[in-house]
């Protein structure tokens, strides 16, 4: 609660400061429509006479900011058709509110749009990746964006098939629940949230998504040190937001195991002149399992709210309320030394056999409030302000660990947790802006970083029972579970800290078409350590400063077409004091990871190919590493890791209709200076390959327009399912292939995902679903 006001304080001035009118310049608002009073989305609309021009949303909606004023046309070309205009009179410190209708259909338009070749996955628009006004081929950082066109083409209703679409991305998942994925060779278990750092507990449902983004390599100039972060990259889930236009839809789908689930998007404005808008997402699914046991529930009810006060003032408001239930996924096995078998395949545990019972399940949740403010303070500056209240839970946890004993005998022991939270709050200030030094065009944040974390823990690990694979299992009970945990005694713990950033990331434009970045974070970590509530006493506490740098520099050798990039990034994570055998203190420095990389970037046959190709070497040093000295175990830091590789993405319209997303990724994440069981060892659940492909094509004419078929596969090569590298997750090729049917009301969509009936196991070691099919039915608003 203080951290909330304090937050609230910070925010007043700048509320106070945001309210000064600009009097001097006008707005354009306005509606574009075709002869049949549909939306025309993607057409641009010029002020004639000014640099000023705008692209109309999905619903057709456009605004021009900062016009002097003055009577002006406003002009819509289309290759093919009547140029259209229309007069407009903007005054002081006022909006002109406009409708224009173009002599063409929907249809008509759609054909339009068709010619143009538009490559809808290519779109790597974002704010938030470099926290600067910059396209993608003027951005030194390899970055990859999954959008909702493909997710909606994909039937995606679940976050690890989103991750399947970026080159060289491995889905993971976290004890607890957490959907994540592995980034050059590191395991990553939570994304950010538009930008900001979210609670540990993450049960996000996909329908709330605009896209994913995620930012590959060492990112702690921009996003600093926490549990989101690894040397890999980074990924940002970015929510949907108001717009100007009713409009929305409704989905149902089912399918395979029990599958249900039912998505309602409606956007509407709040008021009469469109500046107050309102946006709900909602969702609520459940299925079944596969597995003789297994369940999982979940729904999401995701408000938003925009407010243009002005036309230098914005105040955005995003929450999120999500809870669930599940059983599916809540085990993992562990302890290969006594089995015969080196992989999962040669594993004879039984694939549809789950070892819990739906009684022995897990209950979360997630509360997220977010906050944005934007105020143009003039030509060249705007200021964001970002504050994010995000807090998990547990109401309840039972985590299964299967040890294996003997090749037919395993040890069952649970986890019980109850309750427990799990909370953030970030409070960032950024200052943008976009100027001229001489002739040197420079864009620069500025920015200001405060984030707190806790968690209330309370938990214990008790010993069940060993039951015999080639006999009826006993039944794992709650009740007991409980009886066992409160006789043996939960532990109960609290942890906090805070980080104080300030950082600058400037790109300056030596020329036109060679562009450098130079970018540096100071961040001060503390914390009090963890209090375990029996003693009433707190250990750990420390604090640790680090500085991050990064460097990039573009050259375009076809200016918006080609360029050659190279950067130096780093990350860092801070590490808390060890105790040694002896006694003494072991005070640790921040463990670094430092990358170099290189390659070049491609936007080419208007925007119908474009791709990334780069070559990586990430250094990761302060490592801690273990060492037996007369019989006791000390540690060093001094141990090393590298990581490095290759990945290639592309996405093309070579055809009308016809859209490709695929990737490719080689990498190999080794200890090159570790404890003698880690020395010379590959990191675990890291695949040397990876390769990604989604094609489809949509009939655009006649009859059949709207119909479409899509088609598309992942490879993931083996990995190493422990850290000694004895035992394997094995390889699999996943295939999938959709039809749908889409039309301005309603679109039909089916899909079968995993044609091939793969059997093949998560980063848990948990067995995950065969040959499956779903189906959705959408009505558009």
């Amino acid at each position: 609660m203080k951290s909330l006001l304090y937050s609230i304080i910070l925010l007043l001035p700048l509320f106070a400061f945001a309210g000064i009118p600009d009097n001097d310049l006008g707005t354009i608002k306005g509606r574009i429509t075709t002869s049949d009073n549909r939306n025309a989305a993607s057409v641009t609309v010029i002020v004639k006479g000014t640099n000023k021009n705008a692209i109309t949303a999905e619903d057709g909606t456009f605004t021009i900011h900062r016009i002097a004023a003055g009577t002006y046309q406003l002009e819509v070309s289309l290759i093919g058709y009547q140029t259209q205009s229309q007069s407009v009179t903007v005054e002081k410190g006022k909006t002109t509110t406009v409708s224009l209708q173009l002599q063409l259909s929907d249809t008509q338009l759609r054909e339009v749009e068709i010619t143009k070749n538009k490559n809808k996955f290519a779109d790597k628009t974002t704010e938030q990746v470099a926290r600067l006004p910059l396209k993608n081929l003027e951005n030194p950082q390899v970055y990859q964006s999954v959008g909702k066109a493909l997710m909606q083409e994909q039937l995606i209703t679940e976050r690890t098939d989103i991750y399947r679409n970026i080159p060289g991305a491995v889905p993971n998942f976290a004890v607890g629940g957490s959907q994540g994925m592995t980034i050059r060779g590191f395991s990553n278990a939570t994304g950010m949230r538009n930008g900001m750092v979210t609670s540990a507990i993450v049960p996000l449902n996909p329908a709330i998504l605009e896209r994913v983004e995620v930012i590959k390599g060492p990112s702690g100039t921009l996003f600093g040190s926490n549990r989101n972060i690894t040397f890999g990259g980074v990924y940002n889930y970015v929510t949907k937001k108001p717009y100007e236009q009713f409009g929305g839809n409704v989905s149902f789908a089912g399918g395979s195991f029990e599958f249900a689930r039912f998505t309602a998007d409606i956007n509407t404005p709040l008021n009469q002149d469109g500046s107050l808008l309102f946006r709900l997402n909602t969702a609520a699914q459940t299925e079944g399992s596969f597995q003789d046991q297994g369940y999982a529930k979940n729904y999401t009810l995701a408000p938003s709210f925009s407010y243009q006060v002005t036309d230098r003032l914005k105040f955005l408001v995003d929450i999120d309320l999500t809870r669930g239930d599940f059983a599916t996924g809540t085990y993992a096995v562990t302890d290969f030394t006594n089995v015969k078998a080196r992989s999962f395949k040669d594993l004879n545990i039984g694939y549809k056999r789950s070892y819990i019972n739906n009684g022995v399940d897990i209950s979360n949740g997630i509360n997220n409030i977010q906050a944005r403010v934007e105020y143009k303070i003039s030509n060249a500056w705007t200021s964001q302000t970002n504050y994010l209240f995000s807090e998990g839970f547990y109401k309840h946890f039972y985590w299964t660990n299967l040890t294996l004993l003997t090749d037919s005998t395993i040890a069952r022991s649970v986890r019980n947790q109850k309750p427990e939270t799990f909370g953030n709050i970030q409070l960032q200030q950024n200052f943008v802006g976009d100027f001229h030094i001489g002739s040197l065009r420079n864009r620069l944040v500025i920015g200001i970083d405060y984030n707190h974390n806790y968690n209330k823990l309370n938990r214990v690990t008790v010993n069940y029972d060993v039951v015999n694979i080639n006999q009826p299992l006993k039944d794992l009970n709650a009740d007991k579970i409980d009886a066992l945990s409160y006789e043996k005694g939960f532990s109960a713990t609290r942890t906090k800290s805070d980080s104080y950033s300030v950082y600058a990331s400037d790109v300056l434009n030596i020329t036109p078409t060679l562009m450098a970045m130079l970018s540096l974070r100071a961040d001060r970590f503390t914390t009090s350590g963890t209090y375990t509530v029996a003693t009433g006493k707190s250990a750990g506490d420390y604090s640790q400063n680090s500085l991050s740098p990064k460097l990039g520099l573009i050259y375009q050798v076809w200016k918006d077409k080609v360029s050659l990039f190279a950067n130096y990034m780093n990350g860092f994570i801070n590490l808390a004091p060890l105790v040694q055998p002896d006694n003494t203190i072991l005070k640790l420095k921040s463990q670094q990871g430092n990358q170099w990389e290189g390659g070049v970037k491609v936007d080419i046959l208007d925007n119908k190919l474009s791709g990334t190709i780069s070559y990586y070497n990430i250094d990761v040093t302060n490592a801690t590493r273990n060492e037996i000295i007369d019989g006791k175990t000390f540690t060093f830091q001094d141990g090393e890791q590298q990581s490095k590789g290759y990945e290639l993405e592309l996405i093309a319209n070579p055809v009308t209709g016809l859209n490709i997303v695929a990737g490719y990724a080689r990498n190999e994440n080794k200890y090159t200076k570790a404890s003698p069981a880690l020395q010379g060892k590959l990191a675990t659940g890291a695949p040397k390959d990876v390769a990604n492909i989604w094609a489809s094509y949509t009939l655009t004419r006649g009859r059949t327009k709207g119909l479409g078929f899509g088609a598309g596969g992942n490879y993931v090569g083996d990995s190493w399912f422990e850290a000694t590298n004895t035992f394997k997750l094995p390889a699999y090729t996943l295939l999938s292939a959709t039809v749908f049917y889409d039309q301005p009301k309603f679109r039909l969509a089916i899909k079968g995902n995993n044609l091939l009936d793969q059997k093949y196991w998560d980063t848990n070691g948990i067995p995950q679903k065969p040959l499956n099919f779903l189906g959705s039915v959408t009505f558009k608003l």
